[in-house]
């Protein structure tokens, strides 16, 4: 089976990756073709069936990254690199002689120019570069292409400069029409290929973890043993389902009953999760509410203990039909909100198990506050907020949120004032003492 490889990108440099697709057996290139890298925005929301996503480079993969979690996928770029820099000087120095001191570049990080004018022993007593390395840790800034336009114009304009070197196509695109010389980086074939090998691992490791071992446990509530008729009627319900899924069902008790599948059958599950909608119409009609835990794992065995746990979420939503699931990561999720709430069971990481001891919280809430700011386009929220994430009230938000801010992590950055007479909403950003991006 090919690998589907969902590539964001210009025209021109789409063509160009499509041209060498064949360099790599086993993948097939899904093209998703954009005028602005922001509109990946919407395009990665049109890629699900995809199993990987490839992008032209850092900016607009730096624009998709808040969908990451949301698509469970994984997500790389064509890098830049010294063999970009030094190609494109090579082009550009043979067939337009300009001296280096006569450039304006720029790039995501200006350390493969450095490296590369250090390996050549050049020494340009002016260096006119523009980067932008804070992509690769910061996720909640703004990325101004016309920052940069007008720096190259600007220097254009004083007569400082000959040639523009670009590596966005905006910026080429608009200093063209503005007849003002310039280049775009060129991407080296390897560096394409290398990507190309890259995305075809890891869509074979995303296939692989699809395979992985899934099990639902559904249990009937109220319990009654003896309204075996009204639970015939769930469980043809429930067959309906496992085939849609292409799952197994089998039958524990009159009231309990156990899906065997995989991951991406379960998976496919919660992204159509309408699917549900006429299980729990038979249920309701029964007077009854029904309680469903997933569980992903390596092996049935420990697919079925994060069964059980998820299934004792869903029990606690007292007289309300229910799903959760736990990953193999101890990962719980609630698929049936919008956001898909998430909360972590546990974490081997040192720095959260750290913060955790040091403002006397559960690792489990830093975990959640970890994916609650991961989720988020902005570090910018309310209690309110913070209190929609949890499911928890507002005033346990606020004693988690104190936590926080007794520890010096969390400052009020400003108030809204949500109604005509109520009162001001302290607006408040948290700085964690680690990264907590999704890669």
């Amino acid at each position: 089976m090919s690998i589907k490889v969902a590539l964001f990108g210009p025209e021109e440099m789409v063509k160009l990756v499509k041209e060498l697709e064949s360099t790599v057996e086993g993948i097939e290139i899904i093209p998703y073709v954009y005028q602005t890298p922001r509109e990946t925005e919407q395009l990665i929301q049109k890629a699900f069936d995809c199993d990987i996503y490839l992008f032209s480079g850092i900016i607009p993969y730096y624009y998709s990254k808040r969908f990451f979690h949301m698509f469970d996928r994984p997500a790389i770029y064509i890098p830049d690199n010294e063999l970009s820099v030094s190609l494109t000087l090579l082009s550009l120095f043979y067939h337009h002689q300009v001296g280096f001191n006569r450039l304006s570049i720029d790039l995501p990080d200006r350390k493969y120019v450095d490296s590369v004018m250090k390996q050549l022993e050049m020494k340009p007593e002016v260096l006119y570069v523009q980067d932008y390395p804070w992509m690769k840790e910061k996720y909640d800034k703004d990325f101004q292409v016309n920052d940069i336009l007008s720096m190259h114009r600007d220097l254009w304009n004083q007569g400082q400069v000959d040639v523009i070197i670009t590596s966005i196509h905006a910026v080429s695109d608009r200093l063209k029409q503005e007849k003002i010389p310039c280049v775009r980086m060129l991407e080296p074939e390897r560096n394409i290929i290398d990507s190309l090998k890259e995305a075809k691992m890891l869509g074979e490791l995303q296939q692989s973890q699809q395979a992985q071992v899934a099990l639902g446990l559904v249990k009937l509530e109220p319990s009654n043993e003896t309204d075996n008729k009204a639970n015939s009627h769930i469980y043809q319900g429930l067959m309906g389902l496992a085939k849609k899924i292409n799952c197994t069902l089998q039958q524990s008790s009159s009231d309990f009953f156990v899906l065997y599948g995989t991951k991406g059958s379960m998976e496919f599950l919660v992204k159509n999760i309408n699917l549900l909608n006429p299980v729990y119409a038979r249920v309701e009609q029964q007077g009854k509410v029904v309680s469903i835990g997933v569980g992903f794992g390596l092996t049935i065995v420990e697919a079925e203990r994060n069964a059980h746990i998820a299934l004792t979420y869903s029990e606690k939503q007292a007289n309300e039909n229910a799903i959760h699931i736990v990953t193999e990561e101890q990962t719980v999720i609630n698929p049936k909100k919008e956001s898909h709430t998430v909360s972590v069971l546990k974490s081997e990481n040192e720095d959260v198990i750290q913060l955790a001891k040091s403002l006397k919280i559960s690792v489990m809430n830093v975990m959640k506050m970890v994916q609650f700011l991961a989720s988020r386009p902005m570090n910018h929220f309310t209690a309110n907020d913070v209190s929609d994430y949890f499911e928890v009230s507002k005033r346990s938000a606020e004693r988690l949120l104190k936590k926080f801010a007794d520890g010096g992590y969390l400052h009020v950055v400003g108030e809204e004032q949500p109604f005509q007479n109520g009162r001001p909403r302290s607006i408040y950003r948290l700085d964690l003492p680690f990264q907590y991006h999704n890669q």
